[in-house]
């Protein structure tokens, strides 16, 4: 086993002899490992007597990717520093009316530029072949904007819906809004807290730009 990092990337030629060490280092050492549970890997005491700051792991229960810091396993993108990270928007060429799907497997902001033509449905999921709830985790939440674009009439939602279940949000205020912006763009954002399967808090708020 190796004492410092890893090989790194080995160009084999044809012929040569695969040693035990570039096994153990340009394979096992730089795979991805795959195990049942956190306690299933610390119970690996193979893999505990040659811990390298470096190596990967998966956690099957929690789909969590980890790496070892060279004193504990770090799950990835915990404590990281984003610099400038953009996020996708779905951009419809269309008016608000009926249900509307936001597809979060796809954008969790969704941008609808024609004019509302009427009052509308809200309805999260993960996409037309997922649900939400089968996306999330007990103790998870995700945010998602759903801006609408009103002209002389201000339309406004008057359901909100996830996996075409009906859910009632709390709203910023304690109530929840009873008019649009005229000649404006509402921007709806709603909190999603997933409380139990199928079961969720939702925290909303309207913004009016005009």
């Amino acid at each position: 086993m190796p004492l410092g990092p890893n090989d790194g990337y080995n160009l084999f030629t044809t012929g040569q002899v695969l040693t035990a060490a570039q096994v153990q280092h340009n394979m096992a050492n730089q795979s991805v490992m795959f195990y049942a549970s956190a306690a299933a890997r610390d119970a690996d005491t193979a893999l505990t007597a040659a811990l390298t700051e470096g190596m990967f792991c998966y956690l099957a229960d929690t789909n969590v990717t980890a790496y070892y810091s060279g004193s504990a396993w770090v799950p990835l993108f915990q404590n990281q520093v984003l610099t400038s990270p953009k996020e996708t928007v779905e951009i419809v060429a269309a008016g608000s009316t009926g249900t509307i799907n936001i597809d979060t497997l796809t954008a969790s902001v969704e941008y609808y530029t024609g004019a509302a033509t009427a009052n509308w449905t809200l309805n999260v999921r993960g996409s037309g072949a997922a649900t939400l709830n089968s996306t999330m985790a007990v103790g998870e939440q995700i945010s998602v904007v759903y801006l609408n674009t009103n002209t002389a009439t201000a339309y406004i939602p008057t359901a909100f819906n996830i996996d075409s279940v009906s859910v009632t949000p709390k709203w910023l205020g304690g109530v929840a809004p009873a008019t649009g912006t005229v000649n404006g763009v509402d921007a709806y954002v709603y909190t999603i807290i997933k409380t139990a399967a199928s079961t969720y808090t939702v925290l909303a708020s309207q913004n009016k730009f005009a």
